[in-house]
């Protein structure tokens, strides 16, 4: 006997994945409390005396010879910009997202919009509900085969009978191996499934889409070293109670990871939307308190519409309370006009949000942010056809922001008759008419403009 199996066990943060051999209260690498679960472990055990011994491959490739990865493109012109411009054969993709986002649908679509034979696994839905589903959004069956089944060995023999281009899996979480203990969803399971669907994968050049869920803190359930493990991670995310739904590419091995997909999801499925506009935009009137500005999501400029509301505080400590915007921002920018405008907010509650359930936080909107809160307090309402692109500094000052000019000729594009941008030394103008443009060092001159 040349080796036998030992078996130890490991603790594994569910957040970070960092081991430990040591059940312990907090994590030593992330610092979080009470993430540690037991993974029990087997390893490869020589005998005494006993060597192993490795084997010479064969020779090396040369990078010139290497032919590119193929790419399946699909019919929708937005999961290719998010993927870079395809699938790639035998790439990993990991897809999460809140419950009842739509990720099935999604994924369900995707077997409609590829054009290759696809194998569709679903370990959470019998075939009777996945194809009445596929029915009410009048996807096609010529390419797309079911199977209803939870256990690895078993995918893994069948997936070797029918030979595919395209596996969906539907979801890890549900997924189980005889080769591990634990329950489906674990994080031996779920670490140990992804290893031979990668390996799988690669080994056969079969393009597979994981579906993964979320934890209640919106972040991907199971090890972290899953994100590490596949090539491409893409979180899909809305409101339940709007219709719009923005696919995001949080890691990408094949292209940017800053991209976004913009869907509509109605009754019979999501559709493009590759022209947003002023999808972003809840109303087109003058409002009190409601600002708008153009963000950069990688290289697509889009129109949203930040909104505040200030409110004399009944209680000694005034409230700051924002949603779809991170609390420390809305802190220095109340602030920063606390300290170098007129308008003072210490006695007052302040409530910001950006509509329709987005979620943005680059620097761009600090000015649409400040000028909403500021129209609330006066109760001056801004006009619809003004947009502000800022960055607010700790001094009072503005900043230039990355891709200024594609800002500015989206708002123009868009009909935009007054855009607030900071004069940097750097102008716009001789691009654009002079009484377009409206170029601000600071934000005390801002509030002159603004009265």
């Amino acid at each position: 006997m040349k080796y036998f199996m030992k078996y130890y066990s490991m603790f594994i943060c569910s957040d970070c994945g960092n081991e430990s051999l040591t059940w312990k209260g907090q994590c030593d690498f992330c610092k979080a409390w009470n993430t540690l679960k037991e993974f029990k472990q087997s390893k490869q055990v020589w005998a005494k005396g006993v060597k192993w011994e490795a084997q010479v491959l064969g020779n090396i490739s040369d990078l010139q010879k290497e032919s590119q990865a193929e790419k399946i493109e699909t019919d929708s012109g937005e999961f290719n910009t998010v993927l870079g411009w395809g699938l790639v054969q035998g790439s990993i993709v990991l897809l999460s997202g809140e419950p009842g986002i739509g990720k099935s649908t999604l994924t369900l679509q995707l077997g409609w919009w590829v054009q290759s034979d696809i194998i569709y696994i679903s370990g959470e839905e019998t075939l009777n509900q996945i194809s009445g589903r596929a029915k009410r959004l009048g996807v096609a069956w010529d390419n797309i085969s079911l199977l209803a089944e939870n256990n690895l060995e078993n995918i893994i023999a069948t997936l070797d009978k029918n030979r595919s281009k395209v596996v969906i899996l539907d979801s890890i979480s549900v997924m189980y191996s005889n080769e591990v203990s634990g329950t489906a969803g674990s994080i031996g399971q779920v670490r140990y499934i992804t290893e031979k669907i990668v390996e799988y994968g690669k080994q056969n050049n079969i393009t597979f889409i994981i579906i993964g869920h979320v934890t209640k803190d919106g972040s991907l359930a199971g090890p972290k070293t899953l994100e590490h493990m596949v090539d491409t991670v893409l979180y899909f995310e809305g409101d339940k109670f709007d219709n719009l739904r923005i696919l995001r590419s949080l890691k990408n091995r094949f292209g940017s990871s800053s991209e976004i997909g913009l869907y509509k999801m109605w009754e019979t499925g999501l559709v493009d939307i590759p022209n947003p506009g002023l999808e972003f935009i809840s109303d087109e009137t003058d409002t009190v308190g409601s600002a708008l500005s153009v963000t950069m999501e990688w290289t697509r400029p889009l129109i949203i519409e930040t909104e505040a509301l200030t409110t004399y505080t009944k209680f000694g400590y005034p409230k700051r309370s924002s949603r779809w915007i991170i609390g420390s921002k809305l802190d220095l920018i109340i602030a920063v006009l606390g300290k170098y405008t007129p308008v003072k907010l210490e006695s007052y509650d302040v409530y910001a949000n950006i509509s329709r359930g987005l979620s943005f936080s680059e620097p761009g909107l600090d000015l649409a942010i400040a000028a909403s809160i500021i129209s609330s307090k006066l109760s001056k309402a801004l006009s619809k056809k003004t947009v502000f692109i800022w960055e607010i500094s700790l001094t009072g000052k503005v900043k230039k922001v990355m891709f200024l000019e594609r800002r500015v000729k989206e708002a123009v594009k868009m009909w935009f008759t007054e855009i607030y941008i900071p004069d940097t030394g750097w102008s716009l103008t001789s691009l654009l008419p002079k009484w377009w443009i409206i170029e601000v060092k600071n934000i005390k001159e801002f509030i002159k403009y603004y009265s």
